[in-house]
Formats: structure tokens, sequence, C-alpha cells
């Protein structure tokens, strides 16, 4: 979908795709649109309807789940991740299985589990902001009984879904693929053109490159991220996705760039505009998120022997 498409139409697909009252449907499968709220976090959800109906990330209409949740419709929970935009609206479905990868399913089960995978330090200011998040919006743990693999399937009855694993992320980040409508959510690799997020003490580079090698490769006929009302064919989830990618090499040149000028310390490299704007880095949270994600290439480059360090002080190998 280009900038000049209505994101309301869908016109430009298959003409399986219709409009609903919260989003898109295709066969089974129905696509939840995030709306911006104030009460909670939000993402895409995803309901696949059926005998044994599943819902995915509930964090998009706290008005629709909320009703769900009161018919007691949906009987599986499943999280593509622990990050609490993604399971702002867990809590209504208390009467169902919850499930995700292994990896990730202790994080959702415990917030002290989440906190270690998020951060290091625990007086760190995205703790603190965390702590703060899950009071605010009462995001609540929810024990994962249903721990899954890459490649494992769950039934509707109408609809089978089948996990990818896509780590990188988080260690347990996971894509979903629904067979029949053959349309693969692809979570929080998600397409904006901010690019990947890797700011957890448990985000890995390296995973994330492989996990966006494995969805080049991965053919079907629709794709849809966690963030935007967006449903994707292949053509333009390349493209969006190539973008995407390219931001990695982007980051990288940007710091190479800076201390190609003169030796810097971390603090003093992340007030240069590397992942988000300077303006933006006004904002401590998302100094902390650039400051997380330039460790995490200061760290590959000293593997690589590209950038040695001199007390704070990191330089550029001559």
């Amino acid at each position: 979908m280009t900038s000049e498409q209505d994101p309301s139409s869908y016109d430009f697909l298959k003409n399986d795709i219709i409009q609903t009252e919260h989003g898109a449907q295709i066969g089974e499968v129905e696509f939840i649109w995030a709306k911006n709220s104030k009460e909670f976090l939000f993402a895409n959800s995803i309901l696949i309807h059926g005998d044994e109906p599943i819902i995915i990330d509930p964090s998009a209409s706290f008005t629709y789940c909320d009703q769900l949740a009161k018919r007691r419709y949906v009987k599986t929970v499943l999280n593509t991740h622990y990050h609490a935009d993604h399971r702002a609206l867990n809590h209504l479905f208390l009467d169902a299985t919850y499930a995700s990868h292994e990896a990730d399913a202790e994080a959702i089960s415990s917030f002290y589990e989440y906190k270690k995978l998020a951060a290091e330090n625990p007086d760190s200011y995205y703790l603190h902001w965390l702590e703060n998040i899950f009071k605010q919006y009462k995001i609540v743990d929810c024990p994962v009984t249903l721990k899954l693999k890459d490649g494992d399937k769950l039934s509707t009855g109408t609809e089978s879904v089948q996990i990818i694993s896509l780590p990188g992320h988080t260690p347990g980040h996971i894509g979903a693929y629904f067979e029949k409508a053959d349309a693969l959510f692809i979570s929080d690799i998600d397409l904006t053109p901010h690019g990947p997020w890797y700011a957890n003490i448990a985000s890995d580079i390296n995973a994330f490159k492989s996990s966006i090698k494995r969805l080049k490769n991965f053919e079907c006929t629709y794709y849809v991220p966690s963030h935007g009302e967006r449903v994707y064919d292949r053509e333009t989830f390349l493209t969006k996705l190539e973008r995407f990618a390219a931001q990695f090499d982007k980051r990288e040149e940007k710091i190479l760039s800076l201390l190609k000028e003169k030796p810097l310390n971390l603090i003093d490299m992340c007030k240069e505009s590397i992942v988000y704007k300077q303006s933006s880095l006004k904002d401590p949270l998302m100094f902390y998120f650039q400051l997380q994600m330039v460790c995490k290439h200061i760290e590959l480059f000293e593997k690589e022997r590209k950038v040695p360090r001199n007390g704070d002080l990191i330089y550029l190998s001559s």
C-alpha cells in the first residue's frame, strides 16, 4: 500500500478481504486495528473465529475485547511476545488459556521475569517507567500454560494457525501464519519508517536480521504488522521490509561516521541522531532506547575489532 492509498480500502488487493466495523477480515481471520487510547497501550489484534476462537495480542479495542470477554467467546489468548502493548487487555480473558513462544512465556507470566529481559540496571529509567505503566494500565501477570515452539499449530476448527519463530525483537517473538487465509501476521517486524527496535537486554541484532531474512523467503498472499491499519500484498511487503531492514546499516554507518571524526563515549555519541531524531532524544525514554540499541552495535563492532576502547572512550580502528 502506498501513502496515496486510502488505508481503509483494499480494492487493490484480492476481493476476499472484507472491511468490518473493527478492521478487516479474510475468511475466519479478523484483523482488529488498534485505536489510539489514553486508557491502555495498543497494538493490532487478531481474532480467529471458529469452534475454539483464538485472539492474538488483545490490545486493539477495549470495547470489542470487553464484549468478547463477557460472552466468553475466546478460548485461547496467544501473545506474540511479552511487551506490554501486545497484552494490555489480556486481563479481560482470565477464563482463557494463555499461549506464547516458550522463550517469552515466563516474562508474560511474571513481571519480575519481564524486567530481567528488559533491562540490566534495576534503577534504570526504563524499568521505573515500566513499573508505572503496568500500574497505570493495570497490566497483569498471565500464567502461560501453552508454551509453543516454531512450527507448532493451533486450530480453531475452521482455521489453522502456525507459529513462526522470529526472534530478535525479543527472544520469543513470533509471527502467526493463517493457512486458509494465506496470511502472515508479522507482529513487531512492523515495517514502520523508524525501523527495528531492539532496546531490551534480551534483544539481539543478529537474530533480528535472521528473522527478516526468513520473512523475505516466506511466501504468502497477505502480510499484516502489529502497528498501522495495513494489509500488504507480497510486492509491497517486500519493499517495506527492505526499507525497514536498511535501518540496521544506516545506524551502523552513523556510528562509524561519528567515531571517524573523534573518539566518543556512549553518552555523548547518543546525543546525536542515530536511531531517533535529536528532537525526540529530549524524551529520556527515547534517549534510553537509543543508548541501548547503540550499545548493541558497539558490542558487535568490538567483537569485529572495529572499535577499541580506552576507558569510556570508543575509538575507530585505524
